[in-house]
């Protein structure tokens, strides 16, 4: 298997290795269809968005975002930028204050080490995991979202999105544990399940034909 996941290739296989595996989650595919996955391209600027991202709606962080890049001329956002850029002009596009800690924390680091980001690509999924937490504003949630949409590792399943969880309960009426072990089947494919799940959500949850 790949240690990326490529819609062209391993996406395909894995999912339907899942659905022969678990006739409920092939019930869900049936529901929800085929979905595309597309690799995310990972680099400081992707950083600042998950960052703004936390705890928002989406809509409203993209909001964010884009006043920030607005004070950078609609350019990149770099570890530069945000470097040089006074404190308080970054509050007043509504980053909060913790927030813009975290990305003056991060683009110091970045202007330190600028390969940080080829570091974590060298590391298997548990290392990255731990090592992406180093860096203050990035938690599990983070770090997990980091792996699957920009890092493209097939076997993530971030147990901390209430999303995820609230599918989970509903679609087969129990409770999902941190362990993760009543995913187990679902090795090394849980970032597909994932993807599923937040689709199906999204959908409506229809709830038909799932049960046992």
């Amino acid at each position: 298997m790949s240690n990326n996941l490529d819609y062209k290739n391993n996406f395909k296989q894995g999912l339907e290795y899942l659905s022969n595996k678990n006739e409920i989650f092939s019930s869900v595919v049936k529901q929800v269809g085929l979905i595309s996955f597309n690799k995310r391209d990972l680099k400081f600027e992707s950083l600042i968005k998950i960052i703004i991202n936390q705890q928002l709606s989406n809509n409203v962080a993209n909001v964010i975002f884009l006043r920030l890049k607005e004070l950078n001329l609609d350019k990149e956002i770099t570890p530069e930028f945000i470097s040089k850029i006074d404190f308080d002009k970054i509050r007043n596009q509504g980053v909060s204050n913790s927030k813009a800690t975290f990305m003056k924390d991060l683009s110091s680091q970045f202007l330190k080490t600028p390969k940080i980001i080829d570091k974590w690509k060298e590391l298997n999924d548990e290392k990255a995991f731990l090592e992406i937490q180093r860096h203050n504003g990035f938690g599990p949630w983070s770090a997990n979202i980091i792996l699957l949409f920009y890092m493209s590792r097939p076997n993530i399943f971030p147990f901390g999105d209430s999303t995820l969880k609230k599918a989970y309960q509903n679609i087969y009426n129990k409770t999902l544990n941190k362990d993760l072990k009543e995913l187990n089947w679902a090795e090394p494919y849980r970032s597909i399940v994932a993807l599923y799940f937040w689709r199906w959500v999204d959908s409506g949850m229809i709830k038909t034909k799932l049960e046992n």
